[in-house]
């Protein structure tokens, strides 16, 4: 990450502002849903039995809710970096580049959308706390790979 960050210092002020408080939006969010489940957030393995049932279903009521904020997030993150990337002189929207970048927001979109529907399938037998332990670590995994592979090498370009 540390590259990352130092990589979006190299872009214009007002480019750099806006993905600096997008990705402070994110990292906010995955913080949120880590402490989501109050379970969940425990040092040895989550149990929700200790919790009521009210809880339970509080827990896993919420979990829709964070993924479409996670969805509405994301859209907008990949409309703005993609508006920043075809503002650059040389980019245009047949520039390979654009297009393979592109098509990892399309992806990771897709995979946001399954873990929506995996969210609406879960059952009351599952737990609250390791679902959202799980969402998290594919999450922040999911985003992490695609700082490495493609925000900061396009980052790093506008150096030049």
């Amino acid at each position: 990450m540390a590259v990352h960050i130092q990589a979006i210092k190299a872009l214009a002020p007002a480019d750099y502002l806006l993905i600096e408080r997008e990705h402070v939006l994110l990292k906010n969010f995955l913080s949120d849903l880590r402490k989501a489940c109050a379970c969940s957030n425990l040092d040895t393995m989550p149990d929700c039995k200790r919790c009521d049932h009210e809880m339970q279903t509080s827990c896993q009521g919420r979990l829709p809710s964070f993924l479409h904020y996670l969805i509405e997030l994301a859209t907008n993150h990949f409309e703005h970096e993609e508006a920043i990337m075809l503002s650059r002189p040389h980019v245009t929207e047949d520039y390979e580049y654009f297009r393979i970048h592109q098509r990892a927001h399309v992806e990771i979109m897709q995979k946001l959308s399954a873990l929506v529907d995996e969210c609406f399938a879960l059952d009351e037998d599952d737990n609250p706390a390791e679902v959202y332990i799980r969402f998290y670590e594919q999450l922040s995994t999911i985003f992490e790979e695609h700082d490495q592979a493609f925000d900061d090498p396009f980052i790093l370009s506008t150096k030049n």
